[in-house]
């Protein structure tokens, strides 16, 4: 759990992670979509268009000023896009707090279509839609340490999800998908199929046998698939203790920028990365509360 910080370990940032994902999944698991996080994605646009809301894809807005005539504006952005789009209005101090903002290690992901489940040696690992893959525990900590500190090793730690196994819905017939990704330094440029086919084969022998297809993103590829993983870092951020608590920049309210009426909401604002969207939450409470009168409670905020 700690190495999901994707950071030093030990850290107080990676004991910040690890507890709360520990606890969830001891408590009431980890939910999934049926179908694929794609519904989520279609239940929050039908939720908008329910309530007269408008998506426009295929835009890369690069200038703040195509937004000019949005009384409010969200951005879910990291730094390094927010001063691109937005910086020459930033006061100096602010501009260079956010240059100073720091990356965190990439990942590099492949992408399977396989005939069978993956064949685990530990037959316990079959019944689980996703396996953490490291070692030891003292593995794991040489393993997270040399990725912070930039030096590529063999044995990376990844996770790999076998959908199918916990949503029989993601598999048709004989073929069903695989993917997985690995921490890898940032920048990282290194074609992370062979890598990450090699790394499961010593698990689970005969899995190179069943893939029909693959194909991957190294670290740097990352980059151009969205330009706020920065060198592959899907933090969108080191979780330093530091940025933990300053995160992009120190600020009473994090998600409220200099400029009147625009707001950061990504994940380079607290509580940093995962699939919880709670920065986008608590920057919707900060707008209301500025802009509508509209008075919100730690309680309001979690419901």
């Amino acid at each position: 759990m700690a190495a999901r910080a994707v950071g030093r370990l030990p850290s107080l940032a990676s004991a910040a992670v690890a507890l709360p994902l520990a606890h969830i999944a001891h408590a009431s698991g980890w939910p999934l979509a049926e179908g694929g996080s794609i519904r989520i994605a279609d239940a929050l646009i039908a939720d908008i268009t329910a309530h007269g809301g408008t998506i426009h894809t295929g835009h890369h807005v690069k200038d703040l000023a195509e937004l000019s005539n949005v009384p409010l504006v969200f951005l879910d952005v990291s730094p390094k896009e927010f001063l691109a789009i937005a910086g020459e209005r930033f006061p100096t101090a602010y501009r260079q707090a956010l240059r100073r903002y720091r990356y965190g290690p990439g990942a590099a992901k492949a992408d399977f279509l396989v005939s069978e489940p993956i064949p685990w040696t530990n037959p316990l690992l079959r019944q689980a839609g996703t396996v953490h893959l490291g070692g030891t525990h003292a593995d794991i900590v040489r393993q997270e340490n040399a990725t912070v500190a930039g030096r590529k090793i063999p044995d990376l730690f990844m996770l790999v999800v076998d959908p199918a196994v916990t949503d029989p819905t993601r598999a048709s017939g004989r073929k069903r998908p695989v993917w997985a990704y690995a921490h890898v330094p940032n920048g990282d440029t290194r074609d992370p199929v062979a890598m990450i086919r090699t790394r499961i084969e010593e698990y689970a022998p005969g899995f190179t046998d069943t893939i029909i297809a693959s194909r991957g993103l190294s670290a740097a590829q990352y980059a151009m698939y969205n330009p706020n993983y920065v060198g592959g870092d899907i933090a969108s951020g080191a979780l330093t203790l530091r940025q933990t608590l300053a995160r992009p920049t120190l600020r009473r309210d994090p998600y409220t920028t200099p400029l009147p009426g625009v707001y950061l909401c990504s994940a380079s604002t607290p509580p940093g990365p995962s699939v919880h969207g709670m920065c986008g939450h608590y920057a919707a409470l900060s707008a209301l509360r500025r802009h509508h009168g509209v008075r919100t409670s730690p309680d309001l905020s979690l419901k």
